[in-house]
């Protein structure tokens, strides 16, 4: 009955999850816009050049360089993020350049903390100069590799961590002997010596990922400790992990294991670990955040206590006659466990992949569906370990268990390296169109490519027999955000198709924008209509 109700509650749980909606995260920032467009031929020199991501842009060490077809830098000023808009990117240009084709060598660190880099082009006037090849890319797989090796150290660390906090907190229920003590300190002892490791290779690998130069530059490190946002993370994350090994120490020195109550401190102290890891990861880059850092947490937890838990038990318990009881003990919460990793795994995978398609047609797809081969054949072994131990009442072959938990590590490691695999980039955006009904006709009004950054405004009116109508002495738009924000208004003007268009209007923020037409006829009537619009990015 105990074991139903346990199951019962995992299933809930799982429905829940499974029920919240989800957001597409394009975790690794691509270049979504640039001005001048990328490949373009301008008039006039522009006097800056600005660069739209997907995603929000760490405000770090953004880099923009800008050449002539000899090499010359023309940029005025430091590349700077728009404080309207962390999705953007811009530098200044030097006065009055001559006609000629300029390259824009640009190199940023997205919100998931990877670097990503490419190059756009544009000529100014009347020049027989070729264009740079231009396009992104993420981290190449060099610099990658550092990154996923210093996350499987952690990885396990934390699995071993968690492990020994389940064991105390719900699976041993006895008097703690010596030699079991003397062997949870030394799994302990490699688990927070793994976090130490982890943590210190960090903050080197972060100032090479952000600056692109040498990680052990300690000038770099103060900086980024002490003015970004990846380094106040740290800083948090290496007090938390101090207090947790004072915490341990403690309660080792007390010889307090049997209460378990004092467990619960450095169990608030690990999740606050894993949270902090949580928030840098893919899910930073998630356009809500308050879906997609809770599901890496669960993610970060259900996995880390699943494969620690097999792991200390394994350790802790070889051949005790408590074996038996604790791994019962165990099985219920393996399968809340499985249940979170499984609810989770697909929410984030549908919100980095964006549609099944790229599961199977994608690098970022495929890793994906090699962890998830892994998780079956581990969770298969773990089932015919439980009915074996049930039917029988005896243990599983030591050699069945290592197989078990050596597949856990192993899926630790992938997970890690899924970190660094570009994620596929964004459906291109779909435009804007909308025809409605008024008093006199319809009013009919298109906006491409419906983005954060530059955008065509097109509106269109005809009468109720479908005739465009042209009669109008002045057509406005006025753009508000949601919120009560600042409105912009501007001004449309007729084309060569009787449509009333502008161009190159800037919409700064994502969410729901609320457009106004409001059109003056010569002979001094009006037409107000107001659209709704959504832009995702």
């Amino acid at each position: 009955m105990k074991q139903f109700w346990w199951w019962s509650v995992g299933l809930v749980v799982a429905v829940c999850l499974f029920c919240v909606p989800t957001t597409v995260v394009q975790a690794h920032a691509y270049l979504q816009s640039s001005t001048p467009v990328d490949q373009s031929s301008v008039n006039q020199a522009p006097k800056k050049i600005v660069l739209t991501f997907t995603e929000m842009i760490q405000n770090e060490y953004p880099s923009v360089v800008v050449r002539d077809s000899d090499g010359r830098r023309v940029e005025n000023g430091k590349a700077f993020i728009n404080p309207k808009n962390d999705h953007v990117v811009e530098v200044g240009l030097q006065d009055d350049l001559p006609d000629d084709v300029y390259s824009a060598e640009w190199r940023v660190v997205s919100a998931d903390g990877h670097p990503v880099s490419g190059v756009i082009s544009f000529k100014v006037g009347e020049t027989s100069q070729g264009f740079t090849t231009g396009g992104d890319s993420a981290t190449n797989a060099t610099s990658s590799w550092p990154s996923t090796i210093v996350k499987i150290v952690l990885y396990i660390g934390f699995s071993l961590v968690a492990g020994v906090l389940l064991f105390f907190l719900a699976l041993y229920r006895v008097e703690v002997g010596l030699k079991l003590r003397k062997t949870t300190i030394r799994v302990l002892f490699a688990g927070l010596g793994l976090l130490v490791i982890g943590f210190l290779l960090f903050l080197p690998l972060q100032v090479q990922i952000y600056t692109g130069g040498n990680g052990w530059d300690f000038t770099a490190m103060g900086e980024l400790v002490m003015q970004s946002r990846i380094g106040h993370l740290w800083l948090v994350q290496v007090a938390s992990l101090l207090a947790l090994m004072l915490s341990l120490f403690l309660l080792f020195q007390k010889n307090c294991l049997e209460k378990v109550w004092l467990w619960l401190v450095p169990l608030a102290l690990f999740m606050v670990l894993l949270f902090i890891k949580a928030m840098q990861g893919h899910a930073a880059g998630s356009p809500d955040k308050t879906i997609a850092i809770p599901m890496d947490f669960l993610h970060l937890v259900s996995a880390s206590a699943w494969v620690g838990g097999i792991v200390v038990l394994f350790l802790l318990l070889p051949k005790q006659l408590e074996a038996k009881v604790a791994w019962n003990r165990f099985s219920p919460w393996a399968a809340s466990f499985v249940g979170m990793i499984i609810v989770s795994g697909l929410l984030m995978s549908v919100m980095n992949l964006g549609s099944m398609a790229k599961l199977f047609t994608t690098e970022y797809g495929k890793v994906i569906l090699l962890k998830i081969a892994l998780f079956l054949v581990m969770g298969a072994l773990g089932l015919v370990h439980y009915l074996y131990m049930r039917q029988t009442g005896k243990m599983m072959s030591a050699k069945t268990i290592v197989v078990e938990f050596g597949l856990g590590i192993v899926i630790l490691g992938v997970a890690a390296f899924l970190t660094n695999v570009q994620t596929p980039p964004p459906t291109p955006p779909e435009a804007f169109s909308q025809k409605v009904a008024t008093d006199s006709g319809f009013v009919s009004l298109k906006i491409d490519p419906a983005i954060v950054g530059d955008n065509t405004f097109l509106v269109t009116f005809t009468n109720q027999d479908n005739q465009v109508r042209t009669d109008f002495q002045k057509v406005t738009l006025t753009a508000t955000p949601s919120g009560n924000k600042k409105a912009t208004e501007f001004e449309a003007r007729k084309n060569s198709q009787n449509e009333y268009a502008t161009s190159g209007l800037y919409l700064n923020a994502t969410g729901r924008w609320e457009i106004k037409v409001h059109a003056l006829t010569k002979d001094f009537s009006e037409i107000d209509q107001s659209f709704t619009i959504k832009i995702k990015q």
